[in-house]
């Protein structure tokens, strides 16, 4: 349990680095033009939209991955919405403009969040992710293979499932201050943002140009790093075995300079992927291949999911 504990300590305190100054909390404000929120249960779900749900060729639904927010999906997103496809990017909750789960939330899973969207916009769907949104995007599947037409996976990696005594202590309100703590010291230090960013795009003049706000607004909204903790006490983690079983077009975009993604656990991802996928490198691309290059990112894509129908 030590080493489960001083691995998620570590992950919190790398991505909390982001976080640079103080902005407007849920709900304060409609953050973009095409944002959107759906509430269900305790929680109040941000998302945006793109293209025409009444006339599109197919439905996309695309979740980030950990730290980030449906901006990160923005690029990747418009260069689906000109192929007729309509797309949802949604926040996770604990990240971007979604609600921030406490000790008093109903929780419920991540995927239940996503596919109650998915059921409340209607009809069937493509389902993508990036990262930690991939792992989601996999269960969304694996629960609801009736309602999804393909899988589409950037970089995409499992979760880890805490369990037990970790998960009782991920819940407890000592680790939900000790993360909100971490995020809160690195505000004075925003020189600790840009290397990072830098690795996460493997491009130094991109990450030198690149508006931090993007990353760090929503992450400095109040209860991220308690919700974060919050989070880690119920992840839910994947089944590979039965993935590998799903009958489902799957295409899972690499990156050649990626250098945040675990090798290990996306080689298992792509060793248990269904019969078939398809599975295709950006070149000289980072970690965050679809939103530093989302033409190159989605003409990778675009002919497996065309024969999701």
């Amino acid at each position: 349990m030590k080493k489960t504990v001083s691995f998620i300590i570590s992950l919190v305190m790398i991505f909390s680095c982001l976080t640079l100054v103080g902005f407007a909390g849920v709900g304060d404000c409609v953050p973009f033009n095409n944002s959107k929120y759906f509430e269900y249960g305790d929680y109040s779900l941000h998302y945006r939209t793109y293209g025409d749900i009444g006339s599109c060729r197919e439905r996309v639904i695309l979740l980030h991955g950990f730290g980030l927010s449906s901006a990160s999906l923005e690029g990747i997103a418009k260069e689906y919405e000109k192929e007729n496809y309509f797309v949802v990017t949604m926040d996770v909750p604990n990240f971007g403009y979604s609600s921030r789960e406490t000790e008093k939330t109903n929780l419920l899973s991540r995927e239940e969040l996503a596919f109650a969207l998915m059921d409340n916009l209607g009809g069937d769907w493509i389902v993508g992710g990036h990262s930690m949104g991939g792992g989601i995007a996999v269960n969304v599947a694996l629960d609801h293979p009736e309602r999804v037409k393909g899988l589409v996976l950037f970089a995409p990696q499992t979760s880890a499932e805490a369990n037990g005594a970790t998960a009782k202590l991920m819940k407890s309100k000592v680790f939900q201050s000790l993360f909100g703590a971490i995020i809160g010291l690195v505000k004075p230090f925003p020189s600790l943002v840009r290397p990072l960013v830098a690795i996460s795009f493997s491009d130094l003049k991109f990450a030198k140009e690149y508006d931090l706000s993007v990353i760090a607004a929503p992450l400095a909204i109040k209860g991220t790093g308690a919700g974060i903790s919050v989070m880690s006490s119920h992840t839910r983690g994947t089944d590979l075995e039965a993935f590998s079983k799903l009958q489902l077009p799957t295409v899972i975009i690499t990156a050649q300079n990626d250098m945040v993604a675990s090798k290990s656990n996306l080689q298992g991802i792509i060793d248990n992927a269904p019969q078939g996928t398809v599975v295709q490198c950006v070149e000289k691309g980072g970690h965050m291949m679809m939103e530093y290059d989302p033409q190159n990112t989605a003409a990778l894509t675009l002919p497996v999911m065309e024969k999701m129908k």
